[in-house]
């Protein structure tokens, strides 16, 4: 007695769930060309209202809706018409596996975080295709007017492959509404006078007369071309959304955060590990909220600060014990912190490094810090080139500094009308050249009023 009435408890919440879940109902979006599509990204982005904290996915809910599907299409009473979708299962399943709770934490508008809509707009208006030139152009309109967070860049490829979920959903959601067609049909075979007056209109659907016929013996080949044609176009769709999926994740989005034009002219910063400049900027992030200011304006006032008296400034004491100096370093994680490490290498190193934890000790000194581990693909790809020409007192100096990947440069500079030619190569030594004299014992040249072809070859170290 007691398991029963634990049992009709359990079957009456269930039956609960089932009718008060909030079902997954399809949107359906117009596709634009190009032309329409630039001019109709600036008016939405206009349109949009300044976001607000946190907000909900519902992956979780997508993912349970296709695994449903999934299941109900193996079921023996279909025999093979969904044997395309089986073999794609473990496909679909590996795709399910992302997590997508970092989009919680975003800026949201109605309580879908930004980056989401942003997303949405870009896919759905292009029929589910990656295309960079369209995903740029909404981007760039969204930071002419609100600069996108680096919190929203560093998640931006999940915000787009959750849209590609949400089609995922929506289009197994039409597998499921196929399969209750198949149902029917048997019942409509056995006796056509069960099928509910509420269908009784898929009596003239060709679609459904063609899975009756097949229901009731008739050649395949012959009428399950147009069932099969149906099941083919929709398995090709699941195909196209998940190799959209795999462009999405290859794609680099960092390159779309507009603090960078600014902050990789900083050497510093341009050689700093991608894990460094991720924790540096999350406090680019977190200093600008806390001022209300955008990240971009932000930015250039850390840029101002820089040519300043005060900047990389730190407040250190030093304690002498036991024949050894202890020295504590205390700076408040604001615009000042981050002018330090923009000032130097080690104290980049030093704020903004992870610590490594091995055998129960934390950090490691700058001297001995590893190269830290990245198990990602490099989330920056920016190397700053300084060519380092000086003109002052008519006297051309040269100092240029090369990435490794750059091997070579040809540069067009004005010094007081007259344009000169420089070309700039790796060598074994420093050597420098003026036409086809190699100048030895010489690190400056004049400037006059005619123009030079001078050539500096840098070491190769």
């Amino acid at each position: 007695m007691e398991y029963a009435v634990s049992i009709s408890i359990v079957a009456v919440f269930i039956v609960v769930y089932l009718l008060t879940r909030p079902k997954v109902r399809p949107l359906y979006y117009d596709e634009y060309d190009d032309s329409c599509f630039n001019e109709l990204a600036k008016d939405y982005v206009k349109d949009l209202p300044l976001p607000k904290e946190g907000s909900k996915n519902s992956s979780k809910q997508y993912a349970n809706s296709i695994k449903l599907t999934m299941q109900k299409l193996k079921w023996k009473r279909y025999g093979d018409f969904f044997q395309d979708f089986v073999s794609i299962e473990d496909e679909v399943k590996a795709f399910l596996k992302n997590d997508y709770t970092e989009l919680d934490e975003l800026p949201s508008i109605d309580g879908e975080p930004r980056a989401v809509l942003l997303a949405r707009f870009c896919l759905a208006h292009s029929d589910y295709r990656f295309c960079e030139d369209r995903v740029k152009a909404a981007i760039e309109e969204q930071n002419k007017r609100r600069t996108l967070s680096f919190k929203e860049i560093l998640v931006m490829r999940r915000a787009f492959t959750y849209v590609i979920l949400e089609k995922l959903c929506y289009v197994y959601k039409q597998l499921d509404t196929l399969a209750r067609v198949h149902t029917l049909a048997a019942k409509y075979v056995y006796n056509p006078a069960l099928l509910s007056p509420r269908y009784q209109k898929l009596a003239k659907s060709k679609l459904f007369l063609s899975i009756c016929a097949v229901r009731a013996g008739y050649r395949m080949e012959y009428f399950g071309k147009l069932h099969s044609d149906v099941t083919t176009a929709i398995c090709m769709q699941i195909k196209a959304l998940l190799n959209t999926a795999k462009e999405i994740c290859e794609y680099d989005f960092s390159r779309m955060y507009t603090p960078l034009e600014i902050l990789d002219k900083f050497e510093v910063f341009a050689a700093a590990q991608p894990a460094v400049k991720q924790n540096f900027l999350m406090l680019v992030q977190e200093a600008s909220d806390k001022e209300n200011l955008d990240e971009f304006m932000y930015v250039i006032r850390l840029e101002k600060y820089m040519q300043s008296a005060s900047a990389g400034h730190i407040a250190l004491s030093r304690i002498n014990l036991f024949s050894r100096t202890f020295c504590f370093i205390r700076q408040k994680r604001d615009m000042t912190m981050l002018a330090s490490a923009l000032s130097s290498s080690h104290f980049m190193n030093l704020y903004f490094a992870p610590n490594r934890v091995k055998r129960g000790r934390n950090g490691k000194s700058i001297s001995k810090m590893l190269e830290f581990e990245n198990t990602f693909e490099p989330l920056f790809k920016f190397h700053t080139i300084n060519f380092g020409i000086s003109t002052s007192g008519g006297k051309l100096r040269l100092s240029p500094m090369l990435p490794r990947q750059i091997e070579s440069a040809d540069i067009v500079f004005s010094a007081y009308g007259v344009k000169n030619s420089l070309h700039i190569s790796r060598g074994e030594e420093k050597e420098l050249y003026l036409g086809s004299t190699k100048l030895s014992g010489v690190d400056q040249i004049r400037l006059g009023d005619k123009p030079l072809d001078i050539t500096l070859k840098i070491a190769d170290k």
